[in-house]
């Protein structure tokens, strides 16, 4: 569709279009289908739609379903209204009915009941909690021992710590027996060196040689003894 906003567009010729483009604005508007102030088509001005024929299996079904809904509903509705009004009435007479005298009684009822339900409920409370308190006790108890226990074992090994490390003391080199140690390391010189040869023999010092001395009198090295020279020399 093709607008105008001067209203002077048929009046125009090609060439006024092309010099005076300054003088309308064109908007092109795109309609999905005809907008609602345009009249009917004249192609279809005095058509009559033909009227599609329903299966009569199928309409009869439609009704008998139709009919049953509005049955159901007119009922429900029916059976809500009867409802109402029996609860009004019941209300009604119900505040027609008591005296004061019996509205007083009743409530009088009602609040010895509470007070009934409350004690229950109360004995039944402080119960809970007495059980409760008594196995939290128990579990403070239980807490308290374990924590003992683990204190005893935790000094048990520190006293062990400590007895091992007195032993060991005996043996240090203090100031005083410095000399006397380093005058015994001279005179006993320690060697873990050694070798082994194609049989298996050790020999035993770093100038050590067969037939020497160092050398083993049985042939064929011990696997042991082997394994205790190699983790002395680590």
């Amino acid at each position: 569709m093709l607008r105008t906003t001067t209203g002077v567009l048929s009046r125009l010729t090609i060439n006024e279009t092309k010099t005076t483009g300054s003088a309308f604005a064109l908007e092109f508007v795109r309609w999905r289908r005809k907008p609602r102030w345009l009249p009917v088509a004249k192609s279809k001005l005095f058509r009559v739609p033909e009227r599609k024929q329903q299966n009569a299996d199928e309409k009869a079904e439609l009704m008998r379903l139709h009919n049953n809904y509005k049955l159901q509903m007119r009922s429900l509705r029916q059976y809500l209204r009867e409802e109402v009004l029996r609860l009004n009435v019941t209300t009604t007479a119900d505040h027609i009915v008591l005296t004061p005298e019996q509205e007083e009684a009743e409530f009088q009822r009602c609040m010895q009941e509470n007070e009934a339900w409350n004690q229950k409920i109360a004995v039944e409370r402080n119960e809970r909690l007495q059980r409760e308190l008594e196995e939290k006790a128990v579990e403070i108890r239980q807490r308290l021992e374990a924590a003992r226990i683990r204190e005893e074992e935790r000094l048990e090994r520190a006293d062990e710590v400590v007895r091992r490390e007195i032993e060991l003391s005996k043996s240090f080199i203090t100031r005083d027996k410095l000399d006397a140690a380093i005058e015994q390391a001279l005179a006993n010189p320690v060697d873990y060196n050694f070798s082994l040869d194609l049989k298996g023999n050790i020999y035993r010092g770093r100038n050590t040689v067969p037939g020497g001395k160092g050398t083993p009198t049985l042939g064929g090295a011990n696997e042991i003894e082997v394994q205790q020279t190699l983790k002395a020399s680590n």
